[in-house]
């Protein structure tokens, strides 16, 4: 998601609406995986569980919509939206075995 995410006053939305919540907190989840290690902070197995747990929860959600793909839509503070396709079975192949 690298630049797609450039602003915290950015407004996400998902189409299916009812994936954002799921993918709002994995995403919170992942950037502090990726602050912890960008400042050398360690990453708990337990957070890295919980990472795990709601990367399961987000592809559970797909899979009892059957749905592969959903959208992720930002709008800007000037309002300008940007969007990009998410896959569901790139998510799910970065999950680990714990």
């Amino acid at each position: 998601m690298d630049e797609f995410f450039q602003n915290q006053d950015d407004k996400i939305e998902t189409e299916p609406a009812d994936i954002c919540e799921a993918f709002t907190e994995m995403m919170t989840i992942n950037l502090a995986k990726l602050l912890a290690a960008k400042f050398e902070k360690p990453w708990t197995a337990d957070q890295e569980t919980e990472l795990q747990e709601k990367m399961s929860a987000l592809i559970a959600i797909g899979r009892e919509r059957k749905i592969k793909t959903f959208r992720v839509i930002l709008t800007r503070p000037n309002g300008t939206k940007a969007s990009r396709e998410i896959n569901l079975a790139k998510i799910a192949r970065t999950r680990k075995l714990q």
